[in-house]
C-alpha cells in the first residue's frame, strides 16, 4: 500500500462531505452505470430504521459468515477508519482497492457532482462484485426512498424500530418518516420488521402488499431475558415458526434492546440459510452472540476508571441507553460527557438525561453540524443542573478522567463524531482499550 496515495485519496473523498446532503438516486445510478451496475451481480439484504441498524446488520452478516458464506457488509458512518464501512466477513476493504477505484471514478464523481455517500456506496457495490460475495448486507444511510443504497433489488428487507431523527431531511411526523424508510421494500422481497409504533406499522403493512412474505418479530419470536448487566445479557428464545427453543444464550452487546436486534438478525439470517438450503447451527449462533463486538454501542472501553462510549444520537437511542443506566447504576455515580449535532432533538434529550446524571460536561463533536455547547449548557442550567462547558472534546474527556472519583462511571454520548475522535486517542490514555 502506498500510504501517501491512500491518504490523498481519503482527503479527496472527505472533501466531498463539505457539500450539502443531496437526497436522490440520479448520481448513484450514474456512477453504478459507469461501473457496469455491480449491485446487480450479488444478492443483498437491505436494512433501514432509526436505531439498531448497524448492530442488526453486523449480526446478520456474522451469522451468515459463521455458516460459511462470503458475506459483505456496508454500514455508515465509521468511527476511526474509513475502511470500517466496507468489509467481507471480518476483513476490512483493502486500502489499495479504495485508491484504485477512486482514480477510476473521480472524474465521474466531480462531473456529476455525486456526494460522498453516493461515492462510498458505489465503491461498496464494486468491491462486493469483484470479490464475488455470496450475500451483501446493506445498511441505508439516511431515510430509504432517496438513499443512495436504494438502487439494489434485495432478497430481504429488514426494518428496525422507526422513530424521529434527521428532521431537516425526513420531517418530524412518524408516518412520513416511516414511508421514507419503508420505500426500500421491493416487490418480490421478504420483509422482517421489529415491533413498531402503531402508526409506523400501518405504513409498513401498506408497503408490504408488494412483497413475497413478511415476518413481524413479536409474532414469530418469544423471548425471556434473565439478566442484563455490564457483563452481557442472558436470554432464551423460541422460534415459533420452527417450534425450536434456544436457551442460555449470552449477548455481548449490552442493553435489553440489543436482544431484539439480535433476534431480528437471527430471523433474517435463518431465513436466508433456509433459502440457500444450508444447515443452520445453533452453536454458530451462540458463538456469534457471545463474541459480537460493535464499537460505540454501550462499549465499555475501560474498567478502571469505568467508561462507556455510546453513539446514541437521537431521543429513542438515548432512552434505551438510559434504561441500561437506570438498571445498573445510580444517578449520583453517573457522569455524562455530551456532544450533539444541531439537527437532533436536543431539548428532548436534555429533558431526558438530566434525571440520570449527577455531573454533566458538555462539548462539541468534530463536525460542521455541531450544536454549540452553550446551547446545551443553557438548557441544563434551566433544569437546575450545573454543567462544565469544554468545547474541545479531547480536553473535555481529559477533564472527566482527571476529576472522576473511583465510584463514578463515565458515559460519553451524543454522536459518532464525538466518540470517533476519542477512540483515535485512547491509546494515548492510561486506559484498558478493547480493540
Amino acid at each position: 500500500m502506498n500510504k501517501t496515495n491512500y491518504n490523498q485519496t481519503l482527503d479527496e473523498l472527505f472533501t466531498l462531505q463539505k457539500f450539502s446532503i443531496k437526497m436522490g438516486l440520479d448520481h448513484i445510478t450514474h456512477l453504478c452505470q459507469f461501473l457496469g451496475n455491480p449491485q446487480r451481480t450479488f444478492p443483498s439484504i437491505h436494512i433501514a430504521g432509526t436505531n439498531g441498524k448497524g448492530s442488526t446488520s453486523i449480526m446478520i452478516q456474522e451469522i451468515l459468515a459463521a455458516h460459511g458464506l462470503q458475506s459483505g457488509l456496508y454500514t455508515s458512518p465509521h468511527l476511526t477508519d474509513f475502511r470500517e464501512r466496507i468489509r467481507i466477513n471480518k476483513q476490512l476493504i483493502e486500502a489499495d482497492f479504495i485508491t484504485d477505484l477512486w482514480g477510476k471514478v473521480k472524474s465521474e464523481v466531480y462531473g456529476s457532482q455525486a456526494t460522498f455517500f453516493d461515492t462510498t456506496t458505489a465503491m461498496a457495490f464494486e468491491y462486493f462484485h469483484e470479490k464475488k460475495v455470496d450475500i451483501a448486507v446493506i445498511e441505508t444511510g439516511l431515510g430509504g426512498r432517496l438513499d443512495s443504497t436504494n438502487i439494489i433489488q434485495p432478497v430481504a428487507v429488514v426494518i428496525t424500530p422507526i422513530d424521529i431523527d434527521h428532521i431537516p431531511q425526513l420531517g418530524s411526523e412518524l408516518e412520513g418518516i416511516a414511508a421514507e424508510k419503508a420505500a426500500i421494500i421491493k416487490e418480490g422481497s421478504t420483509l422482517f420488521y421489529a415491533e413498531q409504533f402503531p402508526q409506523v406499522e400501518k405504513v409498513l403493512l401498506e408497503y408490504s402488499e408488494r412483497i413475497q412474505a413478511r415476518y413481524h418479530l413479536p409474532e414469530v419470536i418469544a423471548y425471556h431475558i434473565y439478566s442484563c448487566s455490564p457483563q452481557g445479557t442472558i436470554f432464551d428464545f423460541t422460534d415459533k415458526l420452527r417450534q425450536e427453543n434456544f436457551s442460555g444464550l449470552r449477548l455481548n452487546l449490552l442493553g435489553e434492546f440489543q436482544v431484539r436486534n439480535a433476534l431480528l438478525a437471527y430471523l433474517c439470517a435463518r431465513w436466508y440459510l433456509d433459502e440457500r438450503n444450508l444447515k443452520f447451527s445453533a452453536d454458530f449462533l451462540s458463538q456469534v452472540y457471545d463474541h459480537i463486538y460493535w464499537p460505540g454501542r454501550l462499549d465499555r472501553i475501560s474498567q478502571q476508571p469505568l467508561i462507556y462510549f455510546d453513539v446514541s444520537h437521537n431521543f429513542a437511542g438515548f432512552k434505551t441507553t438510559c434504561d441500561f443506566i437506570r438498571a445498573n447504576y445510580t444517578s449520583d455515580s453517573a457522569l455524562l460527557l455530551l456532544g450533539l449535532l444541531a439537527d437532533k432533538e436536543y431539548e428532548r434529550i436534555v429533558q431526558l438525561v438530566v434525571n440520570y446524571f449527577e455531573r454533566i460536561v458538555v462539548t462539541e463533536p468534530v463536525n460542521d453540524r455541531k450544536l454549540p455547547a452553550e446551547i446545551l449548557s443553557r438548557l441544563f442550567e434551566q433544569k437546575g443542573k450545573r454543567v462544565m462547558l469544554i468545547r474541545d472534546p479531547d480536553q473535555a474527556f481529559d477533564f472527566c478522567l482527571d476529576h472522576m472519583s473511583t465510584r463514578e462511571v463515565l458515559f460519553v454520548m451524543g454522536s459518532h463524531f464525538l466518540t470517533g475522535e476519542l477512540y483515535k486517542r485512547l491509546n494515548e490514555k492510561s486506559l484498558t482499550y478493547r480493540k
